[in-house]
């Protein structure tokens, strides 16, 4: 008597090892969607805590003096926040490796075609236009606002008078949307001292 498969049994066996391959290549494709997306999300998680990480540092580190604009005039404040462009500049203390520069230097945060940049002069007082080199922040973000906090009330735009002129608000709040989702951050200056000219 030959011993052997028969068409049948072929048959369902094929069709059974068809099924194990294909319920095994769903679950890797599911599987690879899934590390997409969370690496996705933990390059962005990643973005915002460095974004993050700057602008707090930058803004804990602030410094309470005037800057000139190119002109040499003195600008509006020692801290300036302008509602309709979008941006915030003052001046903070970074570290530089140079002796021969002071480690005051002036910061724009600004907001143009969907991304917040950060520019940083090489002084408190730029005397040239392009005297500064400029990084992207967060990109691909929308409705962006930065208020600020004066006894005890936000404000849309900085300085709000001659007082607050010669100051640094006491909270800075910056709202962004990302992707749908909706962010903000507070962040406490710490240098509250009264200019005096």
């Amino acid at each position: 008597m030959n011993k052997g498969f028969t068409l049948i049994e072929i048959i369902i066996s094929l069709i059974i090892l068809s099924l194990i391959l294909l319920i095994s290549s769903n679950i890797l494709s599911s599987a690879l969607n899934y590390q997409s997306s969370t690496n996705l999300k933990l390059k962005n998680i990643n973005e915002l805590n460095l974004a993050s990480t700057i602008l707090r540092r930058d803004l804990r580190q602030a410094v309470n003096i005037p800057s000139r604009d190119f002109f040499g005039n003195f600008e509006a404040g020692t801290f300036n926040g302008n509602y309709t462009n979008k941006s915030i500049s003052f001046n903070t203390f970074i570290n530089d490796i140079s002796i021969n520069t002071s480690s005051v230097k002036k910061v724009l945060y600004y907001f143009n075609d969907n991304n917040l940049y950060r520019r940083q002069y090489f002084s408190s007082s730029p005397f040239k236009n392009d005297d500064y080199f400029e990084s992207i922040l967060l990109e691909n973000i929308s409705d962006v606002n930065f208020t600020y906090m004066h006894e005890r009330r936000w404000h849309n735009s900085w300085p709000i008078g001659e007082i607050s002129s010669r100051k640094i608000p006491t909270l800075v709040r910056i709202d962004f949307k990302i992707n749908n989702n909706d962010y903000y951050w507070i962040i406490e200056p710490d240098i509250q001292n009264v200019y005096q000219k």
